[in-house]
């Protein structure tokens, strides 16, 4: 895939206007809509099928701060994330994976829907600091730093979504 700052015509930075992001993604897909290739060659339709996808594919990356993160930092470096490679390195992080992972247990054990909403809000502050964190690093150019941060979101991104499903069942009862 292209770089999807160049293809949305954005600077190569983490903060992104949302509303200049939609509105570029609507001015290309109007753009690559299939009734403008009607007469055209399959050839041509074709192309113009795939460059769809890939501004689909950009948009995705600019609007999940982790692929925005990662994209800026393949930009920078030239080296693309691996995620089969177990890159955290932080004991003190995976210790508290530990804790919150036992927390979260004893919450479902003793169905406790407050307690989970009030452990979901201290998870979501947490990732809001680690966000900012990372726009720190990425602004710094600290791309090491912000890898290993890159890999606390998707912890979290993951923690958020099992909190989410102890709180259906809970509220499923």
């Amino acid at each position: 895939m292209s770089n999807p700052f160049t293809l949305f015509d954005l600077p190569v930075q983490f903060q992104l206007d949302n509303a200049q992001l939609s509105e570029r993604y609507l001015a290309l897909q109007k753009q690559l809509h299939p009734d403008n290739f009607a007469s055209r060659s399959s050839a041509e339709q074709l192309e113009a099928v795939q460059k769809s996808a890939d501004v689909n594919d950009a948009l995705n990356i600019l609007k999940d701060p982790i692929l925005r993160a990662e994209a800026i930092i393949e930009i920078y470096t030239g080296e693309a994330k691996n995620l089969e490679e177990k890159s955290m390195r932080d004991v003190d992080f995976l210790m508290q994976q530990l804790e919150w992972h036992e927390k979260l247990e004893t919450i479902e054990y003793r169905k406790d829907e407050t307690e989970l909403i009030a452990f979901l809000k201290q998870i979501k502050i947490e990732q809001k600091a680690v966000l900012q964190q990372l726009e720190t690093e990425l602004n710094a150019e600290q791309w090491q730093k912000a890898n290993a941060l890159t890999d606390k979101l998707r912890y979290f991104k993951k923690l958020i979504i099992q909190i989410e499903k102890v709180e259906e069942k809970l509220f499923e009862m």
